[in-house]
């Protein structure tokens, strides 16, 4: 793949979404890494943070939704809300209303914040792919790679911490995690669950499960990491 061709970086927790399958079925070159900040990337200046409606609203809750418009606002010359999901549905089963909804979309308009809403990871796709397409006719023939951009964080909030703490477990999205520690209250009481406390907790399955306890009980062999360091690089290694 040219360095020339623009391309989108994708948070490597976003795997699971499907959103980053259909973009590759669209042809769109794709570049799945852990990102700092949003989930999507485009080009050097567009940042994009995609919420489902339900993570949304938790993001109105626990005070979470302003602090990172802040910090994609900080990072990106446009930023965008994605917002996916049937709010209807969710609501049936959450105690916000609409209202509150509306007035979180107006303040992040109010902060110069883009926002679309979707109904699935289709639509989800499809206007990631449209903005995609957008950029490249405008800056095919002048693109960089984006720079690593990095932002100091100060007064990061202790559930944004939390939040990002249990998002790093293989197959852990930044939902699942926020109902891990609405069930377990605490990180540590987390870290110190058996799987039959782990199955409590909804969307949790025997996979994720099984994935979770491997991470947590394997000794750390740090020559794995070389081993592979090596193979990347193209090395082998001489037994030393």
């Amino acid at each position: 793949m040219s360095d020339s061709i623009l391309k989108v970086f994708i948070d490597d927790r976003e795997k699971n979404s499907g959103v980053p399958e259909i973009l590759e079925d669209m042809g769109v070159p794709i570049v799945v890494s852990r990102l700092q900040i949003g989930d999507y990337v485009i080009g050097r200046n567009i940042g994009i943070e995609r919420k489902t409606a339900n993570d949304f609203i938790n993001s109105i809750i626990d005070k979470r939704l302003f602090e990172q418009a802040r910090y994609m606002l900080e990072s990106f010359e446009k930023c965008i809300f994605l917002i996916e999901g049937d709010f209807d549905r969710v609501l049936r089963y959450r105690k916000v209303k609409y209202n509150q909804i509306f007035g979180a979309l107006v303040s992040l308009m109010d902060m110069n914040v883009h926002v679309m809403v979707t109904k699935n990871e289709k639509q989800s796709a499809l206007f990631l792919y449209t903005l995609y397409k957008r950029q490249f006719k405008e800056k095919r023939n002048c693109y960089l790679e984006p720079t690593k951009i990095r932002v100091i964080k100060s007064n990061v909030s202790l559930p944004l911490i939390q939040i990002n703490l249990i998002s790093t477990f293989p197959g852990i999205s930044r939902e699942i995690a926020d109902k891990i520690l609405r069930h377990f209250k605490t990180p540590r009481r987390f870290f110190k669950a058996t799987s039959n406390e782990l199955r409590r907790v909804e969307g949790l399955g025997d996979k994720r499960i099984r994935k979770i306890i491997e991470v947590l009980d394997t000794m750390y062999q740090p020559e794995i990491n070389k081993a592979l360091d090596n193979r990347e690089t193209g090395q082998e290694s001489d037994g030393r």
